[in-house]
């Protein structure tokens, strides 16, 4: 009887043949589609020397994907009975089945993880949701990924739980409307308008994920003068601020205030609304003061994406503009189906000047699925 003929798999392609096939691919949507086939592939797509690292692009609501600057466009499939809250890597997070349950979905290979239904602490009552990733690699879900999900239920009441895709969650509940989450430096940092808050969260416990252990209030928060009026160009604005927490590339927190004015007009509306300016605010953990904000004039050699998810990148190594901040429509989603582009663009920290992120010849499609547009590092 003739011996069974082994067939190698393409995973065991070998790693310098594969680099080649990466370096020859024609785009960014080639490269994670190749890196979608399996974890060797994958591993050889993000760490091929030749390729720098590709700017993140930018998901709207009708399945598009768009390539910044240039606005190519890249068609994917987005579940039509979802609300999109944002992502995670190469993850997309939606909220699904009447704001209840919630699942990752790579975009690429189509799979789907689900989250425990415990990991939506509030899932009547929710108005904001984040999902933070408890660890360094994004690119990769397991069934032992841990996450901490931030729930914004009203405006004096939030919830964090912790969650596994193969665990239930535990949730801590706190009286105040936090804004922002980031894990940073081994622990959880929670923002609302008036305080920093931390959380120890236990990394190394495989079963039932634990409740965070609440540190407390480590630091105040930039100070905050609410809703003011503006004249600019001889129009009034009434002006409030959104804040955003962001680690930088040279591993620092950021708390990043992005200023938004409304033209004031009988009826106060988002659509009527821009970004103005931005700020950012860099934590020192050395100092016994609860002011431990000190503000940031210059960005050097980074590009903040900020959003519902944001991240800090190398501007000279992904191409992106040094020293900017760019920025998307992830308020009043109510209006997003209007013009999903109608407040997005790079802020300049020199000049203080704000351009178009994207080309006004833009045209976009009827949405397929309620959320807010978001950023999505493939990488």
């Amino acid at each position: 009887m003739a011996a069974a003929r082994h067939c190698p798999s393409w995973a065991d392609l070998h790693p310098e043949l594969l680099g080649l096939v990466v370096g020859r691919l024609p785009s960014l949507a080639d490269r994670v589609r190749l890196g979608a086939v399996c974890r060797p592939w994958r591993r050889v797509a993000r760490q091929e020397p030749r390729l720098p690292p590709p700017l993140p692009w930018l998901i709207l609501l009708d399945g598009t994907f768009l390539s910044i600057p240039g606005g190519e466009i890249h068609c994917m499939h987005i579940p039509e009975d979802a609300y999109l809250q944002g992502s995670v890597g190469n993850w997309l997070l939606f909220l699904k089945s009447f704001r209840s349950n919630l699942a990752l979905m790579n975009p690429f290979s189509k799979h789907v993880v689900r989250l425990p239904n415990e990991a939506n602490a509030c899932p009547r009552d929710s108005m904001f949701c984040k999902l933070v990733p408890l660890s360094s690699t994004t690119t990769e879900v397991s069934p032992d990924s841990l996450f901490a999900i931030l729930i914004t239920i009203s405006s004096v009441e939030s919830a964090i739980s912790i969650c596994r895709p193969s665990a239930a969650a535990a949730a801590f509940r706190m009286p105040e409307c936090i804004l922002d989450a980031a894990f940073f430096d081994g622990k959880l940092y929670a923002l609302s308008r008036e305080k920093l808050f931390a959380f120890e969260v236990d990394l190394s416990y495989k079963g039932k994920p634990r409740c965070p252990s609440f540190i407390g209030c480590i630091a105040d928060a930039v100070e905050d003068a609410g809703p003011i009026e503006r004249s600019i160009a001889d129009k009034m604005y009434i002006c409030t601020s959104w804040s955003y927490l962001v680690e930088s590339t040279s591993g620092k927190l950021l708390h990043v205030k992005r200023h938004i004015g409304c033209l004031c007009t009988e009826e106060v509306r988002t659509e009527n609304s821009s970004t103005l300016s931005f700020e950012v605010f860099e934590l020192d953990l050395t100092t016994n003061s609860r002011h431990k904000w000190t503000r940031v004039n210059t960005l050097g050699d980074q590009a903040l994406f900020v959003g519902i998810h944001s991240k800090s990148l190398h501007a000279s190594r992904c191409g992106a503009q040094e020293d900017c901040i760019y920025f998307v429509a992830d308020y009043g989603h109510k209006d997003l189906a209007i013009d999903p582009l109608r407040d997005c663009g790079v802020f300049n920290m020199r000049n203080g000047i704000i351009t178009p992120l994207l080309a006004d010849t833009m045209v976009v499609r009827p949405e397929v699925c309620r959320g807010r547009p978001t950023w999505f590092f493939p990488y």
